[in-house]
């Protein structure tokens, strides 16, 4: 059959053994073990003419030398390997392995260096890629929508300015009236900045004899529930990865996050009714959890109340990614039900990979001078260099970050300029009449839906913290987000602006256009 689609899948622990180092908050964390496997799924989708490569890592982002390590490996086992065509999502969980340089302050924490761990996690990258090439075979393809609400604006919006309340945080953000996880339980509270978004896309692959193979589940919420583990922990994608290979045998799953920069897993107003929820719906897993919890460090020094309080906390976080994943793969399971009558073996298949120039968040010269000033402060603040281990490493990786943070908005200041753009990679690609649409950021909601309701294609699937050779990762925020102020969208977090927001959605929608015609 003339441009019949080729399917492979392929998946890798990227687990070392060794500490590593866990990104993802302002403190550092290093790996006391593994409480679920951390993978690196591949899916290959080839026919000839095109193809496209969708790797999905549990991890917070995925760093450009990882993924230069990964198509080395490729380029060197697999001569002529369409390298470019990788597309590389992190799924954004707070508990996996990262690649970040912890020698900048002091420690004592016997941990895997930085280059060990880029060459351990491309060579599991591209191993799992070399599978996903080397199994490809005739198949088919399935696509469809569902319903199933995974994210929540975790945005909370306040009547007056909270930033002048006096609990300023310098280096770590910089509030107005919108405060990242901001109290709901508060006499000025007036509102969430976004809604919510309960699609989920789906796109389904069978073998020759039309038995499902695998799918990629692409959801609107970062996998971000345990997100203060001293363990490795896939978050929710675990438990998805759990049912369904339950129901349907080891098949292969790429978790994407769409844009969710303004959402989370957490709801803030039912608190008290998520906990009696899960106490009720999960007794016996709560239970369970609570004979068996995650390691912590100097935990063995902790008295029984503190351990109890700590693990019922973690308890609640475990029955999150518990429920969600629940939703997910009811979704999974219902629109399978319909879409697998119309599967498709030949579809056309079209991948471009471009660049787009956005235009730099601009900050004012006062703005400068002023974290300037915080960034003497920190600089002045001394490391620690004696007491417990533990301790030393979470306030000397705190006081790293504030310096980090701070310098960031006055090295940026001193080139918007010369530099008022920002290198963006795009992929898109056209499957039948669906597509996808990358981009590296944490993505604010409302662009994701400027571009799907405007695109030519029956399903837009967007795909956020692709990692590509210009970069990972910052959060680009809307006009009312930078309005507003807050974690995520302050100084701190934005390298692009709302400009440059607007013009990523009409680069895409460009493209999206010309693989239509």
């Amino acid at each position: 059959m003339a441009n019949q689609l080729k399917i492979g899948w392929g998946k890798r622990s990227i687990a070392p053994d060794a500490a590593t180092p866990i990104p993802g908050q302002f403190n550092m964390r290093v790996s006391l073990g593994s409480f679920t496997p951390v993978l690196a799924n591949a899916l290959v989708l080839e026919n000839g003419d095109d193809a496209v490569i969708f790797v999905s890592c549990d991890a917070v982002s995925i760093s450009v030398e990882i993924l230069k390590k990964a198509q080395a490996f490729l380029a060197e086992d697999i001569p002529g390997f369409p390298v470019d065509k990788i597309i590389l999502n992190s799924t954004h969980t707070h508990a996996g392995p990262g690649d970040r340089d912890m020698s900048p302050y002091p420690h004592s924490i016997d941990v895997l260096g930085p280059e060990d761990v880029k060459n351990f996690i491309g060579r599991q990258i591209a191993d799992a890629v070399k599978e996903a090439w080397e199994k490809r075979a005739p198949g088919a393809i399935s696509y469809g929508y569902g319903f199933a609400v995974t994210g929540h604006s975790r945005r909370v919006i306040y009547s007056d300015d909270y930033g002048l309340r006096g609990n300023g945080k310098p280096g770590l953000a910089i509030n107005g009236h919108g405060v990242m996880y901001g109290n709901t339980n508060d006499d000025k509270f007036e509102s969430y900045e976004a809604g919510t978004d309960a699609f989920i896309n789906l796109l389904y692959t069978f073998d020759a004899n039309g038995k499902l193979s695998g799918a990629i589940v692409n959801v609107p919420c970062p996998s971000q529930t345990n997100e203060h583990a001293w363990v490795f922990h896939a978050s929710f994608w675990h438990n998805v990865r759990e049912k369904l290979t339950a129901k349907y045998g080891d098949i292969g799953v790429v978790g994407q996050a769409a844009a969710a920069g303004d959402l989370s897993p957490r709801q803030l107003h039912y608190r008290e009714a998520e906990a009696r929820r899960y106490r009720l719906k999960y007794k016996d897993k709560i239970d369970a959890y609570m004979k068996n919890p995650m390691s912590l460090p100097g935990a063995e020094n902790w008295t029984p109340e503190q351990r109890r309080v700590q693990s019922e906390y973690e308890a609640i976080e475990q029955m999150r990614a518990e429920d969600i994943s629940s939703r997910i793969v009811a979704a999974f399971d219902e629109v399978l039900s319909w879409a697998d009558q119309e599967k498709f073996s030949a579809p056309v298949l079209k991948h471009e990979v471009r660049t787009a120039e956005l235009s730099r968040r601009m900050f004012p010269k006062e703005m400068m001078e002023e974290e300037k000033r915080n960034l003497e402060t920190f600089m002045a603040e001394e490391y620690l260099t004696e007491g417990d281990k533990w301790d030393v490493l979470y306030n000397n990786s705190i006081l790293h970050s504030k310096r980090f943070r701070c310098g960031g908005v006055v090295s940026r200041y001193e080139i918007q300029e010369k530099q008022p753009t920002i290198t963006s990679d795009i992929h898109v690609v056209r499957i039948g009449d669906i597509a996808f649409a990358t981009n590296r950021f944490e993505l604010y909601m409302d662009y994701q839906h400027r571009i799907q309701a405007r695109s030519p294609f029956e399903q837009t699937f967007i795909v956020q913290l692709v990692t590509g050779p210009n970069g990972i990762g910052s959060y680009l925020a809307t006009e009312r987000g930078e309005k507003n102020k807050g974690y995520s969208a302050s100084p701190y977090c934005n390298q692009v602006s709302p400009k440059g927001g607007q013009e990523l959605v009409e680069e895409t929608l460009k493209i999206l256009n010309e693989v239509k015609e």
